[in-house]
């Protein structure tokens, strides 16, 4: 059996929905519902009950699911134990968006005195994608902007970043507030940006990496909101500019860690202080 449809199943058990699972394993909805189908034909047993609302446990998924996790948690210990005694090293994979290995992750590390007994694999990429890495057991730790809800996942928050609005100097203040470039900070704080963005600003440029709108900025030209510890040095050389009277926002950083494999969970816990 495929352990990835093991996975897709919790996922959907979990999240009570294909909409919402196939977001999280960064799937297609139909390619869900075809794992789905091709599980409950290997087993021979419905696992889900279809309804208007969406789809619940069966009786037999109900069954499956604890059995289920106890095998995918032994799948992921298992990996982690080959990988550690290939390389008699402990092999940690950490991952965190582009601004967040930046802005916290990297310099929390870097203040780590020892790593002699450790091989790291660090990855970035979008929310979504690090979220179905660490739930699909690709990733130990995944350092966003957003808690991760989901059986056998610690989650804390740690930190949090200040994302101010700025815009491109060099043109009239006006012109360039027009241009706006949205870089995706997640769903919480769309209601907050939006208050900002109204029907008269044009979308410019749309992007998930910070840096990349700040390029854009400095390139192009617009308004976006920027997080201050990368921002503050064109704001100090003029090339960008504060927009007066809108308020900054926090952007969270949260830790979310595996439990599958215990040696790595704590030593993870002890390395970022969560």
């Amino acid at each position: 059996m495929d352990i990835n449809l093991l996975r897709t199943f919790l996922a959907v058990a979990n999240f009570e929905g294909l909409r919402k699972a196939s977001e999280y394993l960064h799937l297609t909805p139909s390619a869900v519902s075809s794992r789905i189908r091709q599980l409950e034909g290997e087993i021979g047993a419905q696992l889900f009950d279809r309804g208007r609302n969406g789809v619940v446990l069966s009786h037999a998924g109900e069954r499956l699911k604890p059995r289920a996790e106890a095998m995918v948690e032994q799948w992921n210990k298992l990996k982690q134990e080959v990988l550690q005694v290939e390389q008699n090293l402990l092999s940690i994979r950490l991952g965190g968006t582009d601004i967040i290995w930046r802005a916290w992750l990297l310099p929390k590390l870097q203040s780590m005195a020892d790593f002699s007994d450790i091989s790291f694999t660090l990855r970035t990429g979008s929310r979504l994608e690090l979220t179905r890495k660490l739930i699909d057991g690709s990733l130990d730790c995944a350092v966003l902007p957003a808690e991760i809800k989901y059986p056998g996942i610690y989650s804390v928050q740690v930190a949090s970043l200040e994302l101010v609005l700025v815009r491109s100097a060099g043109t009239s203040s006006g012109e360039q507030t027009d241009w706006f470039v949205d870089v995706d900070w997640g769903d919480a704080h769309r209601a907050g940006m939006a208050e900002f963005r109204q029907t008269k600003h044009t979308l410019l440029a749309d992007t998930n990496v910070a840096w990349l709108g700040l390029e854009w900025l400095l390139q192009v030209g617009g308004t976006a909101w920027l997080p201050r510890t990368l921002a503050e040095p064109y704001l100090n050389d003029a090339r960008l500019l504060a927009v007066p009277d809108v308020n900054s926002l926090e952007s969270p950083i949260f830790v979310n860690m595996s439990r599958d494999h215990s040696l790595v969970y704590e030593r993870l816990r002890r390395m970022l202080s969560v």
